[in-house]
């Protein structure tokens, strides 16, 4: 089985998954139940976006691929306007939104404890982790909320954006 094909049948099974978890939370009665298939639903969600932001990449990589195999043959229109990216970047998005900018010390302030929300900045756009599980209790792998962690981003998770585009973006680092 091909690479698309396996990731197809992924995205219809996490599609089920999130079907059923609506399904559960609309008919629940112990409420006690929530905040987990909350966090599923969550989780299945990030997946399906990372998932089909996948899919794409690998369709413009092809669609990239034969029109490099025939651009000797067919003239290229160069006044053409440029296609944008699927999925806008998050400072193109606060640049749209005028989102609220952050200090390094307002973000300081956003660490998770009593009752705040956690916040972290990496490449200067602030994202709300509160929620995340791999950021449970505020922080993850020893890297506390509050602070901007570009370079630990970059050293940990390089190439991997699709991470970011699972958090609520919040504002921007001024």
């Amino acid at each position: 089985m091909q690479n698309t094909e396996l990731i197809r049948l992924q995205l219809n099974h996490l599609v089920t998954q999130a079907r059923y978890d609506i399904y559960t939370l609309s008919t629940m009665q112990d409420y006690s139940m929530k905040q987990p298939i909350l966090q599923r639903l969550w989780d299945t969600i990030s997946s399906i976006h990372f998932l089909s932001e996948l899919l794409a990449n690998q369709a413009r990589i092809n669609n990239h691929s034969t029109v490099s195999q025939y651009s000797a043959a067919v003239p290229v229109n160069t006044n053409q306007q440029q296609i944008p990216p699927i999925t806008p970047s998050p400072n193109q998005f606060l640049q749209q939104t005028n989102q609220r900018v952050f200090t390094i010390e307002e973000l300081a302030t956003y660490n998770g404890k009593n009752g705040k929300p956690a916040y972290v900045a990496v490449n200067g756009t602030v994202y709300d982790v509160t929620n995340n599980r791999a950021w449970a209790a505020a922080t993850h792998f020893g890297l506390t909320a509050g602070k901007d962690y570009t370079a630990e981003f970059a050293s940990c998770h390089a190439g991997q954006q699709s991470i970011l585009a699972t958090l609520p973006v919040v504002g921007r680092l001024a």
